[in-house]
């Protein structure tokens, strides 16, 4: 080998081995299995008895939710009555006030019909009670009129006693005899020989009694 390439090469021609370090001395405990420190082994799993939690665990899980729904179901119902309630008495409330309010028509029309059909009677009494005595004043005057005009036989008059009395005081003054008869018919007849003199008051009064109770 050249001196030049010498000085770039190891020289291997003596190999020294390196020196292996010493063994450290550390002193490891001795283990045992009696040892509280000692790594125990994993209980075993009751397979079963996890499936039982499961299911019991889901069971109430599902009661919870069928309660929680139930509930609300409940409270829906409760609020639907509730509107359905508001909504009745509302509804009841309208019908009651149009029936008080048909009530006091039908109420008032009754009345004032009453009312009304009274103050007709009373005015058709006092109408037939006036119409009555004017009839009697009226055949008074005729029969003065016939008494003026050469008249001098017997005169007959039949009537309610009322009339009568009525005619009694119109032809007191009279010279001629004259015959009261008291009878039941609302009419006077008053008879002079052959002529009589009759007043229609009955039918009169039965037109406007028929008026009456229409």
């Amino acid at each position: 080998m050249s001196e030049a390439l010498t000085k770039y090469l190891k020289d291997f021609s003596q190999f020294v081995p390196a020196e292996e370090p010493a063994p450290l001395a550390i002193e490891m405990p001795a283990l045992s299995l009696d040892d509280d420190w000692a790594i125990e082994p994993e209980p075993a799993v009751d397979i079963e008895e996890e499936k039982r939690k499961a299911a019991a665990e889901a069971e109430e899980v599902t009661q919870q939710k069928l309660r929680a729904e139930h509930e609300a179901e409940l409270e829906a119902l409760k609020a639907q009555h509730q509107q359905e309630l508001e909504a009745q008495r509302v509804r009841f409330e309208d019908e009651i006030a149009g029936h008080l309010a048909t009530s006091v028509i039908s109420m008032k029309q009754a009345i004032a019909s009453n009312v009304e059909d009274a103050c007709f009677k009373l005015f058709a009494n006092l109408m037939e009670r006036d119409m009555a005595e004017r009839a009697a004043s009226e055949l008074s005057q005729q029969v003065l009129r016939e008494i003026e005009g050469g008249f001098a036989g017997t005169i007959r008059i039949s009537g309610p006693d009322r009339l009568l009395t009525k005619m009694r005081e119109d032809l007191r003054d009279v010279d001629n005899h004259i015959d009261y008869d008291a009878s039941d018919d609302i009419d006077i007849q008053v008879q002079m020989d052959s002529s009589v003199l009759m007043t229609r008051l009955a039918e009169f009064f039965q037109t406007l009694r028929g008026l009456s109770d229409e």
